[in-house]
């Protein structure tokens, strides 16, 4: 684990020099696939904004007010030194859907087309995030004796960082096929990585050992977490419209 980098006097917390490094990355991918598809720059980069602001506030919110809102409570002021830590992502993400949804009715354009084009970059995103998880040794896993364990632990963000790559590469691949799709169904790739992400996600958190809570009981599957709940709705919601429109 390297939580900090130090710079002579110096602190640089390691999980938020890799999103920065990140964030620059995929800017310049974000640029590439713009010329290669011929999309318009200036509303690609306005969703991507939206996308990075709703990350922030949604994942911020969500850990303060169900993860460790007695905490906060005690000494508000709290809530606004993010640099301590404390995101959760699907709280990003519940807040950066609507919010480039909204954008795109409003500046009518194709909220589906849009999230196809989107869906590799958040892919890639999530996987170099979690990078930044395997490097501060947070999320981490239960106690293991497998070859691959990282300090006796699953190495769970390292899981999450690897399936997350092999979905990214998918996604890339099944791109290029459904542009040559007749039947092809815009929206459909992000609804793949909706599911794949949710599935994998899902998985794993059954590996991890930090507090997460439970939040409810499903009946055959037991306990799960506010992630696995999520989960489970974002896997069903991507049912839905497969299910809908191969009818249709």
């Amino acid at each position: 684990m390297i939580p900090d980098i130090s710079l002579g006097p110096v602190q640089i917390p390691t999980f938020f020099l890799i999103i920065s490094l990140s964030l620059s990355a995929l800017l310049f991918v974000l640029s590439y696939r713009v010329d290669q598809f011929r999309r318009n720059r200036q509303i690609a980069f306005n969703l991507a904004l939206l996308l990075m602001v709703g990350g922030f506030v949604g994942g911020r919110l969500l850990h303060v007010f169900y993860e460790e809102w007695p905490y906060y409570a005690a000494d508000l002021i709290q809530i606004l030194f993010f640099w301590n830590g404390g995101f959760v992502y699907y709280g990003g993400f519940l807040v950066a859907w609507p919010l480039t949804y909204f954008y795109c009715r409003k500046r009518k354009e194709s909220f589906s087309q849009w999230a196809d084009f989107f869906a590799p970059l958040l892919s890639l995103s999530h996987a170099l995030g979690r990078l930044g998880c395997v490097l501060t040794g947070c999320c981490y896993g239960q106690f293991c004796e497998l070859p691959w364990a990282v300090g006796g632990r699953h190495p769970t963000a390292l899981y999450l960082m690897v399936g997350e790559l092999f979905i990214f590469s998918l996604l890339l691949f099944l791109e290029k096929y459904l542009e040559k799709s007749k039947n092809y169904v815009t929206g459909h790739l992000f609804f793949k990585w909706i599911f794949l992400h949710a599935f994998l996600r899902y998985v794993v958190e059954f590996y991890r050992d930090d507090f997460r809570g439970v939040f409810l009981r499903v009946p055959l599957l037991g306990s799960v977490s506010i992630s696995q709940a999520l989960c489970l709705g974002l896997m069903s919601v991507a049912l839905v419209v497969f299910i809908k429109d191969r009818k249709r």
